[in-house]
C-alpha cells in the first residue's frame, strides 16, 4: 500500500509554501508552487508520498466544467507533451502562463 499525504498549499504564506515544498525537486518547482498557489482561481496542493517525494498538483478552483479537454469516460484528448526550461524567474512566469492557459481557458502571453 502507498500513503501520501495532500497539503493544500493556496491561501498559504510564501515563506510556508516553501517550508512544506522541501521535497519538491527541482527547487524552481517551489517557486512555481508560490505563484500558482497566489491565484483564487487556482488550487494548489503538495502531494508527499510516504518515501519523502513530493509532486505539485494544481487544479481549477470551483466545480468542474466541461471542455474539450475533459477526460471522461467517453474519449480521452492528449496534448503534445512539453517540456519547459525553467532557470530564471521569466520562465517561471512563462509555467504559470501556460498552467493558467490550460486549466483556466486563458490564452496564452
Amino acid at each position: 500500500m502507498i500513503t501520501i499525504c495532500k497539503a493544500i498549499l493556496s491561501g498559504s504564506t510564501p515563506a510556508q509554501i516553501r517550508d512544506q515544498t522541501e521535497g519538491l525537486s527541482p527547487g524552481w518547482l517551489r517557486d512555481l508552487a508560490v505563484k500558482l498557489a497566489g491565484d483564487p482561481a487556482l488550487t494548489v496542493s503538495v502531494i508527499t508520498h510516504d518515501d519523502g517525494t513530493q509532486e505539485l498538483e494544481v487544479l481549477r478552483t470551483g466545480p468542474p466544467h466541461h471542455t474539450e479537454q475533459t477526460i471522461d469516460s467517453d474519449r480521452f484528448t492528449r496534448h503534445t507533451a512539453e517540456t519547459l526550461p525553467i532557470a530564471e524567474p521569466p520562465d517561471v512566469q512563462t509555467a504559470v502562463a501556460l498552467v493558467r492557459s490550460i486549466l483556466l481557458d486563458d490564452p496564452a502571453p
